[in-house]
């Protein structure tokens, strides 16, 4: 074979190999580091263990208030609660108590 050919048939090989290098380094890239590679993911996932944490702590505050709500509820008084809340937010007391008043 002429010398041109077998020179030629190498810079295109080197080429080709050097083109699928660079195609293989920008698809590398992109799988880690893209709109949705690894570290979005991940992040993503973090993201996500955090917004379910706060989601568990928003249900518990809500069945919380939901049960404080349900006791107060006409057809449900709970008696005891009443007289708690009676006590605690409007100061009542009852007739045969005394007030004890300290100042701080």
């Amino acid at each position: 074979m002429n010398k041109s050919v077998i020179l030629k048939n190498k810079i295109i090989l080197y080429l080709s190999f050097l083109i699928t290098f660079f195609i293989f380094i920008y698809l590398v890239y992109f799988l880690i580091n893209g709109q949705r590679g690894l570290l979005k993911y991940i992040n993503l996932k973090t993201e996500f263990q955090e917004l379910n944490q706060t989601l568990a702590n928003l249900k518990s505050e809500n069945s919380y208030y939901l049960d404080r709500t349900k006791r107060l509820q006409p057809n449900t008084v709970d008696l005891d609660f009443l007289d708690e809340q009676a006590r605690k937010k409007l100061g009542l007391i009852d007739k045969n108590e005394i007030v004890i008043i300290l100042n701080k």
